[in-house]
């Protein structure tokens, strides 16, 4: 059988430690409880109410700009508004939402200022605008425009000695660009990448070159230029003298009058600054020739290709036969003849 302990009774007379022990455990724990949510409470009205300060960051909306017009000047994105109010209530706004929106429409080219006070922010009740940074917002709006500018061609270095640029051309020689229209009529050219002529082999090239942007709220429709560029070698004249003429295809042994010439060539100016003639190089044609002569013949030269033969000085020449020689005297039997 359980048995039930009656609670204790409190009499008159009894003291506080009395009336402490008589309280079961539950009691006391619901006494503390009450006890932490109360101080819990204190605390939240008392801070919450507490005046404090906090600087908001509100993004800035610029709104209804009008067609065929652009703000041509940095405008910043955000204000920075410093608040004072309730702990409570500051810590509750999400600075993440808030913005405000600046209506542009209706506007005509020109400047626009924005005024920024208390009213331009939506904040809850309570709450003091102490400070706004910055306090105005100007806007410089200009008319978009349209234009064809001329594409100027940037060089570096130069072509290798010995080669000529024969053609430089570019395609399209003019690109259309759009923009505000103050910058637009102030810009008078386009220049292209860097191209450096000194790497140009000979030959034909087709290069494509992006375009230097010029600034500003400037945009270019075409992103590059096509050059076409043509490098060819420098022709020169060359005078060798004093050349030996050799006699080729002939049936019998032929004798040349005058047997040295000049030969005047022509051809690329590096290779012929180099060029040395090996002997045999200038010769005359005999293998056609007829009768003891004497003849007359119009020398040629074999030359390296890409050269070529301007003339000879003299023009001609005279094949003649060559003399017999006669065998060298005996001196011993002279001698002996003589004695």
């Amino acid at each position: 059988m359980k048995v039930v302990t009656p609670k204790k009774r409190l009499r008159p007379g009894d003291t506080p430690w009395h009336r402490l022990r008589a309280t079961s455990w539950s009691d006391a724990g619901t006494w503390a409880m009450a006890l932490v949510v109360a101080t819990g409470l204190w605390l939240l009205v008392n801070i919450g109410e507490r005046t404090s300060e906090r600087t908001l960051r509100v993004r800035l909306e610029p709104e209804n700009v009008p067609a065929g017009m652009i703000i041509v000047n940095p405008v910043p994105e955000y204000a920075e508004v410093r608040v004072s109010g309730s702990g409570l209530i500051l810590s509750s706004i999400d600075q993440k939402s808030l913005q405000t929106a600046l209506d542009l429409s209706g506007t005509k080219p020109g400047v626009l200022t924005f005024s920024l006070d208390p009213q331009s922010f939506e904040l809850p009740r309570k709450v003091e605008v102490t400070r706004i940074t910055p306090s105005q917002v100007t806007f410089h709006l200009d008319t978009v425009t349209k234009r064809s500018i001329p594409v100027r061609l940037e060089r570096t270095g130069e072509v290798a000695r010995g080669l000529r640029l024969k053609e430089l051309a570019l395609i399209p020689e003019k690109v259309n660009v759009s923009g505000p229209r103050a910058q637009i009529q102030a810009l008078q050219s386009l220049f292209t990448a860097p191209l450096d002529l000194s790497r140009l082999k000979p030959g034909t090239h087709q290069l494509d070159l992006g375009l230097t942007q010029p600034g500003g709220l400037v945009q270019i429709k075409t992103p590059a230029i096509r050059v076409r560029a043509v490098v060819e070698p420098v022709f020169a004249e060359r005078d060798f003298e004093d050349v030996k003429v050799a006699v080729r295809g002939a049936a019998r042994p032929l004798r040349v009058r005058p047997d040295s010439i000049t030969l005047v060539i022509r051809g690329p100016e590096a290779e012929l600054s180099a060029l040395e003639l090996s002997p045999g190089s200038a010769y005359v044609d005999a293998s056609g020739l007829e009768g003891p002569g004497p003849h007359k013949a119009k020398p040629e030269a074999e030359l390296p290709e890409g050269m070529s033969l301007v003339r000879t000085e003299p023009a001609v020449v005279a094949l003649e036969p060559a003399a017999e020689e006669s065998p060298a005297p005996n001196r011993s039997r002279d001698t002996e003849k003589k004695t």
